[in-house]
């Protein structure tokens, strides 16, 4: 009888993202990474926070303070401990969106770009960190943002399978995504709107503006201009100035 090596997979993981500030100086997509055990838990959680602002979806947007601060404030420290404790990572990547050729092509605009940059974090931190030993579920906030990259499963399958090795196809599914099913995609927009203020200098003279100061403090990372070192993991900042890292 022939030995035969059996490599024993991880447990999936799967990315719930979404992008903020497409229309600013800088853009930033990015999100959490999920490990599969755990996703139910975590939607639990966001679910019973929802309850304490009328069941309406966590939005950056849509974020007033008054009635609903406690709330915001609980889900960005929580995001945080799960980040801090190991039980999600999060990824992010920030582009500067002025100045920036989106139309390359007849019919590409902003969107377009903020499709090449889904592309270019999902292949150099998900598919990277965890394409050689885990399958990958992706879902992104549903919109025109997210369209093409949709459709680009297999081309990013191939590249992370050449660039780094990964399991061939190791991105199982890659989906549009509507944000009110998903609080794990409401968490990362509050996050990322908080993280994209702060990296456009926006002064906010409401509450918004003591919101990105606690992402900011919680997430324990000195500023967002400042990249993350190539060995983290579980919190990763990435301000792209092209295709190489």
């Amino acid at each position: 009888m022939t030995n035969t090596k059996i490599e024993k997979l991880q447990p999936p993981v799967t990315f719930f993202g979404d992008a903020s500030s497409k229309n600013s100086a800088y853009m930033v997509a990015g999100g959490f990474a999920v490990s599969a055990p755990r996703i139910q838990e975590i939607e639990a959680t966001i679910a019973s926070l929802r309850e304490l602002i009328g069941g309406k979806e966590f939005h950056w947007a849509d974020y007033k303070g008054g009635p609903s601060r406690a709330a915001y404030s609980v889900l960005v420290q929580y995001a945080f401990e799960l980040v801090h404790n190991g039980h999600a990572a999060f990824h992010a990547i920030i582009t500067p969106f002025k100045g920036y050729r989106h139309k390359r092509s007849p019919g590409e605009n902003k969107d377009t770009s903020v499709n090449r940059m889904y592309f270019q974090l999902l292949l150099h931190r998900p598919a990277r960190f965890y394409g050689p030993k885990r399958d990958i579920h992706v879902r992104l906030d549903a919109g025109a943002d997210s369209q093409d990259i949709c459709r680009m499963r297999n081309e990013l399958c191939a590249t992370a399978y050449e660039k780094y090795r990964t399991r061939p196809n190791c991105i199982k599914s890659l989906q549009s995504y509507p944000s009110h099913q998903s609080g794990i995609i409401q968490m990362a927009d509050v996050v990322l709107g908080g993280i994209a203020a702060k990296r456009n200098g926006i002064k906010h003279t409401t509450e918004k503006a003591a919101l990105a100061d606690l992402i900011q403090k919680k997430s324990k990372h000195p500023a967002w201009e400042i990249d993350t070192g190539r060995n983290a993991r579980n919190l990763t900042i990435w301000n792209f100035k092209g295709s190489k890292e």
